[in-house]
Order: structure tokens, then C-alpha cells, then sequence
């Protein structure tokens, strides 16, 4: 698989809700990976937001052109597998060789 890191930008390529199918396809530039039961600053708002400590999963907080579970604009979260990232170098070695053919 490939690294993620806060700056990259990556395509949302898919999402377990409803309210997140909306933004699949759409690019978005990574600000933090947000552990569960950790506080953060969200960018957009400037809101304290914290995930809960029972949360399954973690989840990078993106920023771009895309909605959040609450209709909020230009922020949305999302699990790390429904990101990939739009450079190539950082793309698995298969996925590299088919895109030069």
C-alpha cells in the first residue's frame, strides 16, 4: 500500500455511508489522521472536535471541495482506505507499471 501524510492530496474512492457517497471522486488535500478519543483543531471551522474513545476506526480529517456528515462545507472525514493519493510515485509497483502501458 502507499503512506499517507498530511498535505498530500488523495481522490475519496468510496465511504461506508450514505452521507459520504457524495463525495466520492472528488480530490482533497489531507490535514491530520484524527485518533479515536484524541482532540484536534478542524481547520475550516477552528472548532475543537474529538472522536470518541470507542471510535473503530481513525479517520483523516480532509479539506476541499466536499461535505461533512453534518452538511457542513469544505471539511469531511474519511478512513484511510477510501483515500488514494494523486501522486504516483507513492502508487503500489503493479498499479504503476499499468498506468505506463
Amino acid at each position: 500500500m502507499y503512506q499517507l501524510k498530511p498535505g498530500m492530496l488523495a481522490v475519496i474512492i468510496g465511504s461506508r455511508t450514505a452521507a459520504g457517497r457524495v463525495n466520492i471522486g472528488k480530490s482533497v488535500e489531507l490535514f491530520g489522521l484524527c485518533e479515536p478519543g484524541k482532540s484536534f483543531v478542524n481547520p475550516v471551522t477552528g472548532v475543537v472536535t474529538q472522536l470518541p474513545h470507542d471510535a473503530n476506526h481513525s479517520l483523516w480529517l480532509v479539506t476541499g471541495n466536499v461535505v461533512a456528515f453534518d452538511g457542513r462545507e469544505g471539511y469531511t472525514f474519511v478512513r484511510a482506505e477510501y483515500l488514494m493519493p494523486l501522486d504516483k510515485t507513492l502508487l503500489p509497483e503493479i498499479e504503476q507499471e499499468q498506468a505506463v502501458h
